[in-house]
């Protein structure tokens, strides 16, 4: 989830403002390293050729995936080498990106749908369309068969991704969408947005089984747990919230952030998630204890000394890995 989904109405304004306003306000010219401490050891860093907004590891791990203002580049883990860049206008940042279940494809929102990209080339493949406006959330489903994407109109289309079709929309959200995700099972998406009402849909008939409230203002992304019982969200009012999807017990509030919680990412044991937000802070939350077991600072500060948004976060499958992207010119990437 990406740190301008929670202004409605706005996403491409909001995404110059994040990528721009926030490096020029700290007397950071646009493409500026900015301060080098930032990337000691063991921090790595990489530069993405534009500013970083949005990450996504490979379902192996094995690359990773950057988009933002005028990028959108896939990575190797190990090296840090350019896999692949695909040809993106700076007009048209790149909010988020995922993976297909496969890693053979990744798709980015656009105008009206969905471009896919083949990511061992960087060229197009295909598009999927039907959206009013630009979708503010995608999720494959772990098959790779469907992707959900998530609307400013309050409606959820799914894709049939072989069959280049609409195959279901879903609506009861009365203000924008901007957080969809599949339980691990497939059976089951997840989805959120300003209304703060988390809702949980049987993928195969499109009905509404649960609504899940608590949050105290728009829900902003939305992860499972490898096992699916479990639902991290983060939103408006700085908590992550822990929900058990299963069994309907009250969700374990995780407290700390100063701001809204933009980003939250499982890893993938399903013992940590990982939370980003406009604080300019990753935090790493243990669920064993619900304690914060570390905080990973950001680097980018505006006048008054605030660090900028963090915009994504990202968990390795191996759980050895976590990607910032926070509006910089490069995405850090942390050993935890």
């Amino acid at each position: 989830m990406t740190a301008y989904r929670y202004v409605p109405r706005a996403a491409r304004a909001a995404a110059f403002l994040l990528a721009f306003a926030l490096p020029t306000a700290c007397g950071l010219p646009l493409g500026s390293p900015g301060p080098e401490p930032s990337c000691a050891a063991p921090v790595r860093c990489v530069a993405v050729g534009g500013l970083a907004t949005t990450v996504a590891f490979s379902p192996d791990g094995a690359r990773y995936a950057v988009g933002g203002f005028g990028a959108l580049h896939v990575f190797d883990t190990a090296t840090g080498a350019t896999v692949a860049s695909m040809p993106v206008r700076d007009f048209e940042p790149i909010s988020h990106l995922v993976f297909s279940p496969d890693g053979k494809r990744l798709a980015t929102p656009v105008e009206g749908g969905v471009r896919l990209w083949d990511t061992a080339t960087g060229t197009p493949a295909g598009t999927l369309t039907g959206h009013a406006r630009i979708p503010m959330d995608l999720a494959f489903s772990p098959d790779g068969t469907l992707l959900a994407g998530a609307g400013h109109n309050g409606v959820i289309r799914l894709w049939s991704v072989g069959g280049n079709r609409t195959v279901a929309v879903l609506t009861g959200h009365s203000e924008w969408v901007g957080a969809v995700a599949f339980s691990p099972d497939g059976t089951t998406l997840a989805s959120a947005g300003k209304d703060g009402v988390i809702r949980l849909w049987q993928v195969s008939t499109g009905k509404l089984t649960a609504s899940l409230t608590g949050h105290d203002g728009a829900v902003q992304d939305l992860a499972f747990a490898p096992g699916g019982r479990l639902l991290a969200s983060g939103g408006d009012d700085g908590t992550v919230r822990i929900w058990d999807v299963a069994g309907g017990a009250a969700p374990y509030v995780l407290s700390g952030h100063d701001g809204v919680v933009h980003a939250v990412a499982y890893s993938a044991d399903g013992a940590t998630v990982a939370s980003g937000g406009w604080d300019g802070t990753v935090r790493l939350w243990r669920l064993s204890d619900h304690a914060q077991a570390a905080l990973l600072p950001g680097w980018i500060r505006d006048a008054d000394g605030r660090m900028g948004a963090v915009s994504g976060v990202a968990v390795s499958p191996d759980g050895h890995t976590v990607a910032v992207a926070d509006g910089a010119d490069r995405v850090r990437l942390w050993p935890v």
